[in-house]
């Protein structure tokens, strides 16, 4: 059996060690990984493990867009680790369903038949991704969130604690949706829901 490791920081590395440990009964480690002043990690404390004997999933939350979650992943790749999911106890995934690498499914949260949930995608607590539905790659779903049967959530996407998406909506990519409320049209990629704004805000470029 292989060894259960978690490298990252913040609440997300002691959420990820408890909840992978108390589904498995098995140890996890947890490793916290620094960033330096550039917030480039420093991951010189996984030279301490073997990756053809270490199953790794990488923890650190929702800042930069999910990027930097996404960067510690591919280090974690590149170093020869194989990715696990995370499916804390009481969460619960529909046997047809499709969870990629590196996924963290809270307690009590629901994903759905037929529904996706792609690599490196954070689906907390009691949120719930109904059938058909797709959360595309490296996406922070917040405790509590619905998404609507096949609803689409484009990679990057941060959904937070409030926001339900209808059926068939689309959120485009590198949207941050924190104003809470039903969204029943297509939201633009790079748009913005912020609480301080009475407008959402559209980035362009880049």
């Amino acid at each position: 059996m292989k060894s259960k490791l978690v490298a990252g920081g913040g609440d997300m590395l002691d959420l990820a060690t408890r909840a992978w440990s108390a589904a498995t009964g098995d140890p996890v480690i947890g490793v916290e990984i620094s960033q330096g002043v550039d917030y480039a990690f420093n991951t010189s404390p996984l030279d301490a493990y073997d990756p053809a004997t270490t199953l790794l999933f990488a923890a650190f939350d929702e800042r930069f867009g999910n990027f930097k979650r996404a960067d510690l992943m591919r280090e974690a790749l590149a170093r020869g680790f194989q990715l696990a999911s995370i499916t804390a106890p009481g969460g619960v995934v529909a046997p047809d369903a499709k969870v990629g690498p590196n996924v963290f499914i809270g307690s009590g949260a629901i994903v759905g038949a037929g529904s996706v949930v792609e690599f490196n995608s954070v689906v907390h607590a009691g949120a719930v991704i109904d059938y058909g539905a797709r959360v595309k790659a490296s996406c922070w779903i917040d405790s509590g969130v619905t998404i609507g049967r096949r609803a689409e959530i484009g990679a990057h996407c941060i959904l937070r604690m409030g926001v339900a998406v209808a059926s068939n909506v689309k959120i485009g990519r590198l949207c941050d949706i924190g104003v809470p409320g039903l969204y029943r049209t297509d939201v633009a990629s790079k748009t913005v829901y912020d609480p301080r704004y009475d407008e959402p805000l559209v980035v362009y470029g880049g």
